[in-house]
């Protein structure tokens, strides 16, 4: 009011004879915004709900919370229906619905709700996403969404649901049927908004990053939409953007009433109202403090309802009465604004005061007065703004631009003042950097901060004037609260050096216990399968002189003295050489190969040279470094012999080769053209001799695996010409 006041004078000029009316009404206009009349309703059961909206149903005002839907009885909130995570209500000329966030959609009957058949179908599009709105419009729902970015239409006279695709732009407003919804899109790269007023379609850019944020948008009484993000609120009309604002909270709500005040509802910022609509800063009046208000609604009577987070909900009374637009408050004009000889002129008000003294003959209030409005004017210069002290642990300090303190000077006092032409009082915002996230509006001169953990502060403040224009410089102080010596830099490198250094001695000590322990158990292991491996070598010995005497038992019974002899010589020689390799576990492949060929021309005798023999060494290898273990390959050339050979009809041959099979893995193979595997086993059937040699060889092969940690490994493959048996091909693996 008194900036229209402002707004005819300077229109013109000079003295303005205003009535006692209008004395009387911006009075009123201040009584009112300095002095609300607030009413607070909690549930008596559970006094600390979230209120997510407010509607005026059937002369009834009803609230949706966490819990259910409420109505007021006996002064407390009353819940009339049990259901939870319910988010939103649905207005229609008609019918109440109310919506839930998981998009389920109910309509409120009798103090019931009524689901609707396609709720788990829409369940189902929305899951995982985080509905932002809901609205109504030609029988069709509309939802939109902050995560998963959908905007979801229910047309209820097709019975379809479907997914609407808008433009890639990360946020949109679209209007349907002259309804408004906003929510997020796929792309959040562009860092604008898309608007779709259907008579025209723009983008504008945002002034913070794009991301997923809970939005609003209302259309005002000029025809004008704000939109809201966070911090920030955009004004634009149905061609273009228009401006801007930025409010210290995050805004839950947007809503204009019936006087045309813009209200909005702040996260941990109670409520904020523009009396003349314009978002002007000089024209802010703020209520409830630092509440967190989530929803506005206006009853018939043009009393105002805050729903807020876990402070029940508000009702701000309507101190006035609603007149018809055409009603006027009468004044009366002197002749310096105008050459006519019209007296009266019409100023249009929204209020007026019932019963106000009037001269009936003149239909004059009764005693007017003159203000002098010509010495009205805006203070248009920016204000100044001190910090005039300081106070350290509550003691006064010189005033310096910064300041080093012990951890225990930790409570600081700012005392600040503003010095402006502005005839009213002087408003603050200021902000300790390194401890507030955000600016903090004030009206106080005096600034606490007490129990300040150890870092570096810079205190900014800036004042506003009257006329909502702030000190372009702020005063500025810094200081550093140097942390206690355990809290130090030093000291906490110290000590996690210190903690490194002990952690390591631990660790090596317990490394080297433990190595002793397992060299210890494998040392007991290695001896233990050391003479394991030694009694099964002296098996071996007893095993073959056993088949060697059975040989020469065979020359001597048959008379046959000069074989004997041969035999006598070479067995000699032999065991000569087995007994050698006995005490070692490796020898060279030179030996080996030297006590296989003594080995095969014993059996060579014994058998009447049934079979012939050859020992290839592939000439990459040097017979005499490399070593393999001690008869390991004698049993299998035994077992080509008297299983493979012997059995044979005519003679036979028996093949050895040595060959690389890699850097370190050598490939020995014997090879015989005998009866076959299958042949022997079953000749074998009618024996009851043991096989004693390869089973023993068997057992060394593990043994020698276990105790080196070697791969040595065997393949037996069976030889076939025409599908027929055509002897067997032993391929020994040996690490070298």
């Amino acid at each position: 009011m008194k900036q229209k006041i402002t707004t005819f004078h300077q229109k013109f000029g000079g003295l303005l004879r205003l009535t006692i009316i209008i004395q009387l009404i911006i009075f009123s206009e201040i009584l009112f915004a300095q002095n609300p009349s607030f009413s607070n309703y909690k549930s008596s059961t559970s006094p600390y709900l979230q209120f997510n909206d407010i509607v005026e149903h059937k002369n009834k005002m009803l609230f949706i919370s966490s819990e259910g839907v409420f109505e007021i009885k006996n002064n407390n909130l009353s819940k009339i229906i049990t259901e939870e995570n319910l988010s939103k209500f649905i207005k229609t000329p008609n019918n109440l619905y109310v919506w839930s966030i998981y998009g389920e959609i109910f309509e409120i009957k009798n103090n019931q709700l009524v689901p609707f058949p396609f709720n788990k179908l829409v369940q189902k599009r929305v899951e995982n996403k985080i509905i932002n709105s809901v609205i109504f419009t030609d029988s069709t729902f509309y939802i939109s969404t902050i995560v998963g970015s959908s905007l979801i239409q229910i047309d209820l006279k097709t019975e379809t649901i479907s997914n609407l695709k808008l433009s890639a732009y990360p946020y949109y407003v679209v209007k349907f049927n002259g309804k408004l919804i906003s929510g997020n899109n796929q792309n959040t790269s562009k860092n604008e908004l898309f608007v779709n007023t259907n008579s025209n379609s723009f983008t504008i850019p945002l002034a913070e990053a794009a991301g997923n944020s809970r939005t609003n948008v209302v259309q005002l009484q000029d025809k004008t939409y704000l939109f809201s993000k966070q911090h920030e609120v955009i004004r634009f009309n149905n061609t273009s953007f228009l401006n801007r604002i930025f409010v210290e909270k995050n805004v839950e709500f947007i809503f204009q009433d019936s006087q045309g005040k813009i209200w909005f509802a702040l996260n941990s910022g109670g409520i904020i109202s523009y009396a003349d609509g314009s978002l002007k800063e000089a024209n802010i009046t703020r209520y409830l403090g630092n509440q967190t208000v989530i929803s506005v609604a206006e009853d018939a009577k043009g009393n105002l309802w805050f729903g807020t987070s876990g402070n029940g909900v508000f009702k701000l009374e309507n101190e006035f009465e609603h007149i018809d637009a055409n009603s006027t408050i009468t004044y009366s004009s002197p002749a310096i604004f105008s050459s006519t000889e019209i007296e009266n002129e019409k100023v249009q008000s929204k209020f007026i005061l019932k019963n106000l003294p009037v001269d009936q003959q003149t239909e004059k209030p009764i005693n007017s007065k003159t203000i002098r409005t010509d010495r009205v004017r805006q203070d248009s210069l920016p204000p100044s703004v001190f910090i005039n002290s300081v106070k350290i642990n509550g003691k006064d300090t010189t005033t310096l631009s910064h300041y080093e303190l012990s951890h225990e000077n930790n409570a600081i006092e700012f005392n600040i003042s503003g010095i402006s032409n502005s005839p009213s009082g002087i408003q603050y915002k200021y902000m300790l950097e390194g401890f507030d996230k955000e600016w903090i509006y004030t009206v106080n001169t005096s600034i606490y901060y007490t129990s300040l953990a150890p870092g570096s502060y810079t205190f900014k403040v800036f004042a506003m004037n009257d006329s909502g224009i702030w000190s372009t410089v702020p005063s500025v102080i810094s200081f550093t609260i140097q942390p206690p010596f355990y809290m130090s830099a030093w000291f906490l490198l110290t000590l996690v050096f210190g903690v490194i250094i002990i952690g390591f001695l631990i660790y090596f000590l317990i490394q080297k216990q433990n190595q002793l322990k397992n060299k210890q158990i494998e040392e007991q292991k290695q001896r233990a399968l050391a003479s394991e491996l030694q009694a099964l070598r002296s098996q071996m010995n007893p095993h073959f002189i056993f088949n060697t005497l059975n040989s020469i038992q065979n020359f001597i019974s048959k008379n046959e003295s000069k074989d004997a002899s041969i035999y006598l010589s070479k067995f000699a020689k032999l065991m000569r050489a087995t007994l050698a390799n006995t005490k070692r576990q490796r020898i060279s492949l030179k030996d080996e190969i030297e006590t296989l060929t003594l080995y095969l021309e014993l059996e060579q005798l014994r058998l009447n040279n049934k079979f012939s023999y050859e020992i290839l060494v592939d000439e990459t290898i040097d017979t005499q470094y490399e070593q393999i273990p001690s008869m390991l390959i004698q049993p299998y050339v035994e077992n080509a012999i008297w299983h493979g050979i012997s059995h044979k009809e005519g003679s036979g041959i028996i093949r050895i080769q040595f060959l690389p099979e890699n850097e370190h893995l050598l490939k020995c193979v014997v090879e015989d053209n005998g009866i076959g595997r299958e042949n022997a086993i079953k000749l074998k059937q009618n024996t009851t001799s043991p096989s004693f040699g390869m089973n023993i060889t068997k057992e060394r092969v593990e043994l020698l695996n276990s105790l080196n940690g070697n791969q040595l490994s065997v393949k037996i493959n069976d030889l076939k010409i025409n599908n027929q048996p055509a002897g067997t091909r032993v391929e020994l693996y040996v690490p070298i």
